[in-house]
């Protein structure tokens, strides 16, 4: 069924640059009009025109935008829906996400579309850290980089899909000022000249491909984490992995990864990304055994003393602490062993009688459920009117 977009406050927040990247990059020529810009395309042997006001506000906008799109519904033989989709996410990087739930066609159970969109969000993160960072790292840090979490401000939610469940992620790119892009026949430098927030798309799309091909590598060729270490530099990361292997959900569906280029800052097409059972089952373990080869270097850790154990009334003891990580945004509580010597395991134990927070620095190790921080580089009482 056709579906034709009426509804006036829709129509006026298209925004006239917008609809002229979209016009442009479909081969319409413009000139300048009294009031607006007036569009030609020649389509055979005819042309046919539109008039597209300057301002969204001006009285009759919706008009003519109704009017473009039921022009342009004619001339590309394609639904209104999909015409308006690519006009308001011209200056933006769009990945779709086609997750498949246990529900009917364009739902999803509440439960899962939580959790899939947390792991969508740390899907985006994992690359917009690697972006911040100078080094690219296995396991990375609990404490992102400024950079990274400004950008993760910016990143929007957009409208999902039929096809069983689809979500979509817009990136907003800066508009491109004159030519400020350089023909670099080197690819870093084509890399590192383009704005930060297509780098992270960029790199988005190579860090998930390396890591699929490196799972599927596991699968069809039997080979171990190297295939996974190898490509640490290209994006690679126990936390990209962990993100992935979540959007198959509880019961490891398969799903399918959609990249979309910005009109505004075009791009060579993408091949969707599809993963099946046994790469999200690969991806899950070699984010495992990531995290436990590879400790999270300097960490911090605040919260309260809630076990003691050593083997006689003196000497080093272990100390397990629940609280939560500097820096982490999601405040998710951890349950931490560290080993201390003799002189921070009798702070431990004031801590524990007293109730007073502790803190606790070092590099965090993962093994199976049990978190452990090691080379503790700082132990002490957290002042009580900062905890």
């Amino acid at each position: 069924m056709d579906v034709r977009i009426v509804d006036p406050e829709a129509l006026t927040a298209r925004d006239p640059s917008q609809i002229a990247l979209y016009l442009r990059s479909r081969g319409w020529e413009a000139s300048s009009e009294l009031g607006g810009t007036l569009w030609r395309y020649s389509v055979e042997d005819d042309e046919v025109e539109a008039l597209v006001p300057s301002n969204s506000r001006m009285r009759g906008y919706a008009g003519f935008i109704r009017q473009l799109l039921d022009l342009l519904e004619q001339v590309e033989h394609r639904s209104q829906l999909e015409i308006f989709r690519d006009i308001s996410t011209a200056a933006a990087d769009v990945q779709y996400v086609r997750t498949m739930p246990n529900s009917p066609a364009g739902t999803i159970p509440i439960n899962d579309a939580s959790k899939t969109l947390e792991n969508i969000r740390q899907w985006v993160l994992a690359a917009a850290v690697d972006v911040s960072s100078p080094f690219r790292k296995a396991v990375q840090p609990a404490r992102k980089p400024s950079d990274a979490l400004e950008f993760m401000r910016t990143v929007r939610l957009g409208p999902s899909y039929e096809g069983s469940y689809i979500w979509s992620v817009e990136v907003p790119l800066p508009p491109r000022v004159g030519q400020e892009m350089l023909p670099f026949e080197d690819q870093d430098l084509q890399y590192q000249a383009q704005p930060f927030p297509r780098r992270v798309s960029q790199l988005l799309y190579r860090a998930t491909t390396k890591a699929r091909n490196a799972a599927q590598l596991v699968v069809h060729q039997d080979q171990g984490l190297d295939a996974f270490t190898s490509q640490v530099d290209e994006g690679v990361s126990a936390n990209l992995c962990e993100s992935l292997a979540g959007l198959a959900g509880e019961d490891q569906h398969p799903f399918e990864l959609r990249f979309q280029w910005a009109i505004s800052r075009p791009a060579e097409p993408t091949a969707p990304l599809t993963f099946d059972p046994p790469t999200v089952q690969v991806l899950s373990e070699a984010a495992r055994q990531l995290r436990a080869r590879m400790p999270e270097e300097d960490v911090r850790v605040i919260g309260s003393v809630v076990r003691l154990h050593r083997e006689s009334s003196l000497g080093a003891g272990e100390v397990s602490i629940a609280g939560v990580m500097d820096g982490d945004p999601t405040e998710r509580l951890w349950r931490v062993w560290v080993e201390l010597t003799e002189q921070d395991y009798a702070t431990g134990i004031q801590a524990h009688n007293s109730g007073q927070l502790v803190s606790v620095r070092g590099d965090l190790t993962r093994r199976g459920n049990r978190s452990t921080i090691s080379r503790v580089t700082a132990f002490e009482l957290v002042p009580e009117q900062l905890g």
